[in-house]
């Protein structure tokens, strides 16, 4: 051991100390450097502090050790009581600092959440999302009765001339990929509801799956076959239920259509030829061009949603969706644009008490262009690693649906929405955007629960 170290460690302990010291000015004054320093100042001041408490401690075992060795016992202990002096006087300092600074002490979190649940008010989960992962799709009927099933020209073209290419699009797209042979799928997560737009006709909606038959297996039983523009099934005077329907595409795949709304007749085959209409319409650039690069554009859907519809709404938010009688279960979506690179994260708490319920982390698309918006889908473009979100077997892994789950007993909750986007060259980030939701619990007899998300 070099005794000059021994000898001369005080020194050592000495500029310890005043760095410390002057990496705890920024902390007590952030104020005193260039506004682009202030947002980083806070992780560089507590790594000089750290680093110089470590360089103070190593010199203190260096040399204790070394004077052990040799049994100069009282000498250890006076460099020990100098050294704790030293540091003493060095927080005493630091104290006095402090005083003279006057930082305002931080706000209870209990106060932030009481000031977020009074401003907005709770908002239900019925946004509108799309893209392709979207479960809930609007349709809109005509008033005129029905004289026929709708055609589906481009299902039928598909189902005719490029069947592999409609049993691709079927099994991967992220909508009908969970195609059930179970008649009452629309009971169960993961199928598209077809939302009817018109306010007049009261609350009425349209299940829709996608099913293929293999050689000797059969239609689930409970179904009406019918075939595009052929005749409407006849109703008898007894049936007060608007029949279930396979439409036949011609080959082995069949559109299974469920309608749940009012019994008039009349209204309920609107419906369901405008889901047909619907359906046929989003295969429609595949039957025009049936090759690998529209399959996957049709799978995969464009991320920025203007080029979708134009008129979309340049604004950063948050949407939350609940497909019908899918009840508990959820879709999220973020439209946003930092305008760099980075990760959002989407914390989601109970608003009464604050507890951290989920957690997402999603890589962000961005562009430095000023007026463009990218949407971000929930639970669809999380990472592969990260999807396995569910912990119970009421959905499955690969379906675009998350739960929530609810710590609680009661039968609505509010859920606080919260957004913070951190740059890719921070370590810390900011917060976006707020929003509350009122939501029901899922009751379920095993506990379904999902997992937190962080990366």
């Amino acid at each position: 051991m070099n005794p000059s170290l021994i000898s001369h460690q005080q020194y050592w302990h000495a500029t310890c100390c005043f760095f410390a010291l002057l990496g705890c000015l920024p902390l007590l004054w952030p104020g005193m450097l260039p506004q682009s320093w202030q947002a980083s100042a806070s992780e560089y001041a507590g790594e000089i502090i750290l680093a110089s408490v470590l360089v103070s401690l190593t010199v203190l075992g260096t040399t204790s050790l070394s004077m052990l060795l040799r049994l100069r016992n009282l000498h250890t202990l006076v460099h020990l009581t100098f050294w704790a002096m030293q540091w003493f006087l060095t927080c005493c300092i630091f104290a006095l600092l402090a005083y003279f600074a006057d930082i305002p002490a931080p706000t209870s979190p209990q106060t932030n959440q009481a000031i977020v649940r009074r401003d907005p008010p709770p908002l239900p989960p019925t946004d509108y999302i799309s893209g392709p992962t979207s479960l809930v799709v609007p349709i809109s009927i005509v008033d005129a009765a029905p004289t026929a099933i709708s055609q589906a020209p481009y299902l039928s073209s598909l189902e005719e001339q490029h069947p592999t290419l409609l049993r691709d699009y079927i099994n991967k797209s992220p909508r009908w990929a969970a195609s059930l042979s179970d008649q009452t799928f629309y009971t169960k997560p993961w199928h598209v509801v077809m939302i009817l737009q018109n306010p007049r006709i009261g609350p009425g909606f349209v299940h829709a799956a996608f099913l293929r038959l293999t050689d000797g297996e059969q239609l689930p039983a409970g179904y009406t076959v019918v075939k595009p523009g052929g005749p409407l099934p006849v109703l008898t005077d007894s049936e007060t239920q608007i029949p279930d329907l396979a439409l036949d595409l011609g080959g082995a795949h069949y559109l299974l259509l469920a309608w749940r709304g009012a019994g008039d007749p009349q209204l309920a085959f609107c419906a369901l030829n405008a889901a047909i209409h619907e359906v046929d319409e989003m295969v429609r650039p595949l039957a025009n061009r049936p090759d690998q690069p529209t399959l996957s554009l049709l799978i995969n859907g464009s991320t920025n949603p203007l080029e979708e519809d134009p008129e979309t709404p340049v604004k950063t938010d948050i949407l939350l969706s609940e497909p019908q009688a899918q009840s508990g279960c959820f879709q999220a979506q973020i439209l946003a644009n930092p305008g760099e690179k980075g990760v959002f994260l989407l914390s989601i708490r109970n608003a009464s008490s604050g507890e951290q319920l989920l957690c997402f982390e999603i890589p962000a698309r961005f562009s430095y262009k000023s007026g463009s918006i990218f949407r971000h889908d929930i639970p669809a473009d999380l990472p592969t690693r990260l999807r396995q979100v569910n912990s119970s077997n009421i959905i499955p892994n690969n379906a675009p649906l998350f739960m929530i789950p609810c710590t609680s007993k009661a039968t609505s909750f509010d859920v606080l929405f919260e957004l913070s986007f951190r740059p890719a060259a921070q370590k810390k980030a900011y917060h976006v955007l707020s929003k509350i939701y009122r939501l029901a619990s899922y009751n379920n007899p095993n506990g379904p629960s999902a997992k937190s998300i962080k990366e």
